[in-house]
């Protein structure tokens, strides 16, 4: 079983005594992702060469004093992307944040392969994500399909979301892939995988994105979302419009100061952490 924790204020509680209160987001770690997490390539990355500040919280004495915790203060998440991704190369970190979506929603979630999955997928890498982890949950035997905000055809897609899209359509097939079909969305029985948007958000969400976001909240799925609920800000974990409503979260790398404080809790749901395995 995974361990647990709930902050009590907008930052990481130094000590267990502190942990009273449920209405904010429980953290949940894997036990191997406890002992991965403080040798991410990304931690690593950021303490030694960026210079940017982290808030390091030792966690409750139940767990391992080793399971430090990095967590990002301000609005550095996309400047530290763009920094270890040259570092560390595009295709390996997209392969390895996919394999982790995959891994929460099979061993950690452990949800059954015959529930049908739906991932909604933006244009961005939270959408590259989505596709890739699509790709792996089907090669593991489960029924997935695919919304992409974007037509395949596109011609002005992303070189990640080109490629993307040519593997999904290899190994799992185009015949799963419904573009732009909010219906599919509405009417969906399962899980939703939520990879509209990511960090970065600080004004209402517009356009298809919007619509992706109010087709969710209208089915009964549950839904996890990719490192962010799509629509919440990463740092002040406030909705300045439209918000996906998620049952499970999955940070990626590094916690964010916006999934913990006490507002983002409706829409955060259970906060999990994984860490990047790059190291």
């Amino acid at each position: 079983m995974p361990a647990v924790f709930t902050p009590t204020s907008g930052l990481l509680p130094e000590t267990s005594s502190d942990l009273s209160s449920h209405s904010r987001p429980s953290i949940r770690l894997t036990t191997e992702v406890r002992h991965d997490l403080v040798r991410s390539e990304y931690a690593k990355l950021v303490k030694n060469e960026t210079g940017f500040v982290l808030h390091r919280s030792q966690l409750p004495t139940t767990m391992s004093l080793d399971s430090n915790l990095p967590v990002l203060l301000g609005d550095e998440a996309r400047n530290i992307d763009l920094y270890v991704t040259e570092k560390v190369g595009r295709v390996r970190i997209l392969e390895s944040v996919a394999t982790r979506i995959a891994d929460t929603l099979h061993w950690h979630l452990r949800i059954d392969p015959s529930t049908p999955l739906l991932f909604v997928a933006g244009k961005g890498n939270n959408g590259a994500n989505a596709i890739a982890a699509a790709r792996i949950l089907h090669l593991r035997g489960f029924s997935v399909s695919l919304v992409p905000l974007v037509k395949p055809t596109d011609e002005n897609l992303r070189p990640n979301m080109v490629e993307q899209f040519e593997l999904y359509d290899y190994f799992v097939g185009s015949s799963t892939v419904h573009p732009l079909d909010w219906e599919v969305i509405k009417n969906h029985k399962g899980v939703i995988i939520d990879g509209i948007l990511g960090t970065g958000i600080d004004k209402p969400v517009r356009g298809v994105s919007a619509d992706a976001i109010q087709a969710i909240s209208e089915s009964t799925s549950k839904v996890l979302s990719i490192d962010m609920p799509s629509g919440l800000n990463h740092v002040t974990g406030t909705a300045p419009g439209l918000c996906v409503r998620a049952t499970w979260t999955l940070n990626l790398h590094m916690l964010k100061s916006g999934q913990l404080v006490k507002e983002a809790s409706e829409y955060i749901g259970e906060l999990w952490s994984a860490e990047s395995a790059l190291g």
